[in-house]
């Protein structure tokens, strides 16, 4: 799928050493053809290559390099319709999430002409890594014999999964996540206001446990902000807890859960077992999901068998998957929290007998 979309023109405040960088290299002409942006999720790095992009296309940029917001490129930025900026991301027909080869051929064979407005014709790919390995073959070609005044920025949280030959003919940009405080002072500006202009549902969230969940990565916490009530996110998994040890019936929890957006709560559901399974392996396991509620997922049933939780587990994964079309949510949840009660629940009575 091939995105025209407003591009931000703010800089994030813990990019500014990258920007700099960056923008030495093109006062010096070493910006290259080709640029990989490469660190964790939820940091920016999107926006970071788009606003790049824009600093590349507009008329009259600063002398630090943002654009101006004014001139006519950055007008058609901002309504999201230039004609020589294409995102390139993954095919929304994909049963797999990929970015498909006809795709990046489709896209290859246009920069073959000049860029439309006799500027640099930018082309950004979004998650690099979600190149179908055909299609990633098929860019190979164009970056060894890139058309003049293309600009081919690819963003990637996990650049070792693309082709050596690819990684090795891109100018590399790695971005390591903000330093805490500063992430936490960028989120509790978002979450009062901030760039949005407005305080909107998620103003009152606590922007120290959204960055938790967030893993430190600011704009992944925003999002959470954004879809995720963390009262009622609190209140799904004492149901899920009490469900386990016998003291909550499935059918009415399931029957509750109605009211919620299902993806959100299988989204809860798979962090919460995946961090489950992960703490009975490791009582201390450094890296969960769900972070902030370590005690209460340790104490669900520890004593159930690893293949029992992995092959719950798998279900959800399916469940997840399931929810994407017209399922019915009370029937769906049913048999989630019914399969939960029967793993769990004769561990728990063992324990209380």
């Amino acid at each position: 799928m091939i995105l025209s979309e407003p591009v931000p023109l703010v800089l994030l405040p813990w990019q500014q050493d990258q920007w700099q960088s960056m923008q030495a290299a093109v006062r010096s002409d070493r910006l290259g053809h080709a640029l990989l942006i490469q660190g964790p999720a939820g940091i920016g790095k999107r926006r970071f290559a788009d606003l790049l992009a824009a600093s590349v296309l507009c008329a009259q940029p600063s002398a630090d390099g943002l654009p101006c917001g004014a001139c006519a490129e950055c007008q058609l930025l901002a309504a999201g319709n230039h004609p020589d900026l294409t995102r390139l991301v993954p095919d929304a027909d994909s049963k797999t999430g990929e970015i498909l080869a006809g795709q990046v051929r489709a896209v290859c064979a246009s920069q073959t002409m000049t860029s439309s407005r006799g500027r640099r014709a930018v082309y950004r790919i979004a998650p690099a890594e979600a190149m179908h390995p055909v299609a990633a073959n098929s860019l190979l070609k164009t970056l060894e014999e890139p058309a003049s005044a293309t600009l081919w920025l690819l963003v990637a949280e996990a650049p070792s999964s693309l082709p050596a030959t690819v990684r090795s003919r891109c100018h590399k940009l790695t971005m390591p996540p903000p330093a805490a405080e500063q992430a936490l002072a960028w989120l509790r500006g978002e979450l009062a206001g901030g760039e949005g202009g407005g305080a909107g549902p998620a103003a009152g969230s606590d922007a120290e446990q959204l960055l938790v969940l967030g893993q430190g990565a600011p704009l992944r916490a925003l999002a959470l902000a954004g879809e995720t009530d963390l009262q009622a996110r609190e209140q799904c998994l004492t149901a899920f807890q009490q469900v386990s040890a016998g003291k909550a019936d499935p059918i009415a929890v399931a029957k509750a859960w109605q009211a919620l957006e299902p993806r959100l709560v299988l989204d809860w559901l798979v962090g919460w077992v995946s961090d489950w399974l992960r703490l009975q392996v490791d009582p201390h396991a450094a890296h969960l999901i769900n972070p902030d509620q370590r005690r209460r997922l340790a104490g669900i049933a520890s004593g159930v068998g690893a293949a029992g939780g992995h092959r719950f587990l798998q279900q959800l994964y399916a469940a997840r998957r399931e929810a994407q079309s017209s399922v019915n949510k009370q029937l769906l949840f049913e048999s989630l929290l019914l399969r939960w009660a029967a793993l769990t629940r004769p561990w728990a009575q063992g324990r209380a007998g």
